[in-house]
């Protein structure tokens, strides 16, 4: 497609006031306090990260995922029985490529880990979705409440954009930031050549998630805090 749409994600912590973090100036959460040499080794991180392909990593699930499974619950309200597929869909192929985690399809949005809903058409911003994650005392996720938009002013996505944005924020809900580049799933543009999970994506949504989704997640019992801002792809 010749237009180019924004992703949109928010990002909020208990305890503290909404805070809007645009696509385009997307920062990850900082888990711990920094001596010198590790403000080195962030400078180093961020040049990295603006050199190579990479994807940002934001923070990690909590307690939710400590059974391994993540519930989701797509809201039928505005929307058609082709464009809730279409999101299932996109649910159903990051349920499928991560090994050690499981989205299941919950009975009610208030009971759900991740919540989706629809929204008919965003006239004031070329945003094509966004999501908001609601964090606990600790900076873990707790939640995840995704918003897809069925077009941006004059233009309407078919299903296939409406589950390209999705498959996009179910990322940012299970712990990515944006990619730095075009081509890829987590880029911050809609782009040709985005609509696929890739080995990148599973690996740093694993990374973000290493306590309970890597090899030795056998070893911890508690929630960890990502060791890395990002992936290189």
């Amino acid at each position: 497609m010749c237009r180019q749409v924004l992703y949109l994600l928010l990002i909020t912590l208990i305890g503290t006031s909404l805070s809007t973090v645009a696509s385009s100036s997307f920062s990850p959460l900082s888990s711990v306090d920094a001596s010198s040499d590790d403000d080195n080794e962030d400078d180093d991180d961020n040049e990295d990260f603006e050199e190579e392909d990479s994807i940002q990593i934001c923070c990690a699930w909590g307690l939710a995922l400590e059974d391994g499974t993540l519930t989701y619950h797509i809201d039928d309200e505005d929307s058609s029985e082709r464009e809730q597929q279409a999101v299932k869909n996109a649910v159903q192929e990051w349920d499928t490529k991560i090994e050690n985690l499981e989205l299941e399809e919950g009975s009610s949005k208030r009971s759900s880990d991740i919540t989706i809903e629809f929204d008919d058409n965003n006239e004031e911003e070329e945003i094509a979705g966004q999501t908001i994650t609601i964090s606990d005392s600790y900076g873990f996720l707790a939640k995840a409440q995704i918003t897809v938009f069925k077009g941006v002013q004059e233009y309407q996505f078919d299903t296939a954009i409406i589950g390209q944005v999705a498959k996009h924020e179910t990322g940012h809900a299970l712990g990515l930031g944006h990619a730095n580049f075009d081509g890829n799933l987590m880029a911050e543009m809609v782009n040709d050549g985005t609509a696929t999970v890739s080995e990148c994506e599973i690996y740093a949504v694993t990374a973000a998630n290493q306590w309970k989704l890597g090899a030795n997640n056998d070893e911890y019992t508690v929630p960890d805090y990502p060791q890395r801002d990002s992936i290189t792809c």
